[in-house]
């Protein structure tokens, strides 16, 4: 029986929704692992599934420049609400140093827009690994 990985996805952009999903079709398929992922276009709706649901997913991909509530605003109520999850968060951002500028004493899994396969892989799998 395959083993099923739990993903939230909170993009406010289609296209990257659709590349994440394209990508973890291809490597997780290779793999003998299914995957559920449930995205969010809009930030609010996805902090609140993280507050409801949180610890049912094992990697959370989070995109940094959202309208109405950024991800590292979702990444701080995280801090302070459920800390157990913030290893499972990767950014997906083109705007990286917002990250470690807000951030500095925290290490965090970033993948830079635009990213490849290859790249998406290691980072998905460096959070997988941790648990």
């Amino acid at each position: 029986m395959a083993q099923t990985i739990k993903v939230l996805a909170i993009d406010d952009e289609d296209t990257v929704q659709g590349i994440i999903i394209s990508f973890l079709k291809r490597f997780l398929g290779s793999k003998d692992i299914t995957f559920d992922i449930k995205n969010f276009s809009d930030p609010v709706q996805g902090l609140f599934e993280l507050s409801s649901n949180g610890n049912n997913y094992q990697v959370i991909l989070l995109d940094v420049r959202l309208p109405k509530l950024n991800g590292d605003e979702i990444y701080n109520s995280l801090i302070h609400v459920n800390p157990d999850l913030l290893d499972r968060v990767l950014f997906i951002t083109g705007y990286a140093e917002d990250l470690t500028q807000r951030f500095p004493d925290r290490t965090l899994n970033i993948l830079p827009k635009p990213f490849r396969y290859d790249s998406f892989c290691k980072e998905f799998m460096t959070i997988l690994n941790r648990k």
